[in-house]
């Protein structure tokens, strides 16, 4: 196999799951610009915004499984799985930068990370 070969490969199989990251963040801004619009205009609880973020994970997630499963022809639900948790890998390393740590967050986290992975492999089986 040539380095023209390994490059072609390399991308093929980094591109697609790049591309719905990318789509998987513009679902999420539109879902919290949706959420902060609903703050606005109606009185919500802290409860209702958590369930409101919470939800925004599994849509985002869900359809980036259900896009990179249509991509792949073969494990729909490993590259749904995979990219749910390259989701939750960006939005903890973002919240590790902007607050120098998990600061008794650990099972928020994790909790997160089920939700990430799981979704987006139900989008791949699904797809």
């Amino acid at each position: 196999m040539d380095h023209t070969e390994k490059k072609e490969i390399e991308k093929s199989f980094t591109m697609p799951i790049l591309i719905d990251l990318v789509a998987m963040y513009v679902i999420t801004g539109i879902l919290l610009v949706v959420l902060a619009a609903l703050l606005g205009r109606v009185d919500m609880s802290d409860a209702a915004v958590s369930i409101g973020i919470i939800a925004t994970y599994i849509i985002s997630c869900f359809a980036g499984g259900f896009f990179i499963g249509k991509k792949k022809k073969r494990k729909k639900y490993l590259w749904g799985f995979g990219v749910g948790v390259f989701y939750f890998l960006v939005l903890l390393l973002g919240n590790l930068a902007v607050n120098r740590g998990l600061n008794g967050q650990v099972i928020h986290m994790a909790t997160t990370a089920v939700l990430c992975s799981l979704s987006g492999m139900a989008g791949g089986m699904i797809s």
